[in-house]
């Protein structure tokens, strides 16, 4: 496949060459078709590609897209710089950066210049990223920023209650806002994606510890922990945004809800030793119990899949990386003896970050590129056009494959 790719490259590099090359003595219009021919023969190119492999499109994309940062040392451009700070955490929303830290919230453009910034005053940051907006917070605290790509969209911290439990935003862009409140044991309030409220629900008999928004953006699913027959159950419950009666609910047992989230219109709840899916009816739609029993890392941000990085061990680096889809049916896995330091994904790729290496797969987990020198990166974002972001202590750089 890669030799595929670089065998379509350099053509079509020769022939913008020869496109972009001086004019011979001849008449205008011989070079008028011979630059009409050469349209022709890139748009053929372009269109043999996407038709011999789905990401070829990509890959097109990237070459013109990313140019003359392909044409650096690895296909490596550098992007952000910023002061090195061991309590931030980083995340992407289109081309922007957002740095949150205990004391400090930052938003970089695509060219490094500080689009927003804000002092605060977090325990634990936290961010989540959907289509076009981005909620950062600090869970167990009470603030609460919306931003866009470009800057602040509103400040929430006064619809917090007694502090955060979590946040999340659908892929329309709805947030479902848990958090603890005075009269009840916690509450969750849905919100469009204009921040107008469409649903709350108030908890007296359970704690609720995490909730989002279906991609139908009329239901919610929250995870309550309680009591049932006298001992601890998580429980998944189902609602509709015109009434506070539950629709449905599941029993999850003693095991820990650690994520729920939502792919390929289903519902997925991360538990300690298996991934279940539900439909928006609350109805069981799959279930992928971990063939390696601790699970090290996981990412939903892929088109219609998650990723899953399972250890043999408690500690070390025999390591399983496995790609589940939307049913519960596994799409492709990885083993490695390399101590993984992240993973992500988005459109059709995942990367697998390790100490000295960063491999980008597609969703069966077919290697498509890698990079070897990965200069002491600690995270890496995936972008759904096959490139990644490589984060470093003081700065982020993109790898154009």
């Amino acid at each position: 496949m890669t030799d595929q790719h670089n065998e379509i490259e350099q053509e079509i590099r020769e022939q913008i060459r020869r496109a972009k090359a001086p004019p011979r003595r001849t008449g205008g219009a011989k070079r008028m078709l011979t630059l009409v021919l050469v349209l022709l023969v890139v748009l053929g190119i372009v269109w043999a590609a996407s038709y011999r492999d789905e990401m070829g499109l990509d890959g097109m994309r990237r070459l013109f897209t990313y140019n003359k940062a392909a044409s650096g040392e690895d296909g490596r451009v550098e992007l952000f710089r910023y002061d090195s700070d061991r309590s931030a955490i980083y995340d992407m929303l289109g081309d922007s950066l957002i740095i949150a830290s205990t004391t400090r919230l930052q938003l970089l453009g695509k060219d490094g210049v500080e689009l927003w910034s804000e002092t605060v005053n977090f325990t634990h940051p936290a961010i989540v990223i959907g289509a076009q907006t981005a909620a950062v917070y600090d869970v167990g605290g009470t603030e609460l920023y919306l931003i866009s790509a470009h800057g602040l969209l509103r400040g929430m911290s006064e619809q917090t209650g007694n502090g955060i439990l979590s946040v999340s935003i659908n892929a329309s862009d709805y947030l479902a806002l848990t958090s603890l409140k005075s009269g009840y044991r916690s509450a969750v309030t849905a919100y469009t994606s204009a921040g107008e409220p469409v649903f709350t629900y108030n908890s007296s008999e359970r704690y609720i510890s995490d909730a989002c928004v279906l991609d139908d953006n009329r239901h919610l699913c929250a995870v309550t922990m309680g009591e049932a027959d006298g001992v601890f159950a998580s429980r998944l419950s189902f609602y509709g945004f015109d009434s506070e009666d539950e629709l449905s609910e599941t029993i999850l047992g003693s095991s820990m809800v650690l994520l729920l989230s939502s792919f390929g219109r289903k519902v997925a709840a991360l538990e300690d030793d298996r991934l279940t899916l539900f439909a928006s009816d609350g109805s069981l739609a799959g279930s992928c119990r971990y063939e390696y029993p601790y699970l090290r890392g996981q990412t939903m941000g892929g088109a219609d899949f998650a990723v899953l990085a399972l250890s043999r061990y408690r500690s070390g680096s025999a390591m399983r990386v496995v790609t589940v889809d939307s049913d519960g049916q596994v799409l492709g896995r990885v083993d490695g003896q390399r101590e993984i330091l992240d993973v992500s994904a988005a459109g059709r790729y995942v990367a697998v970050l390790c100490s000295d290496r960063l491999t980008v797969y597609t969703a069966d987990m077919t290697e498509y590129a890698s990079l070897d020198a990965t200069d002491y990166a600690k995270q890496v974002i995936m972008r759904s056009d096959g490139t990644a972001v490589l984060i470093g202590a003081s700065r982020a750089w993109l790898f154009v494959p």
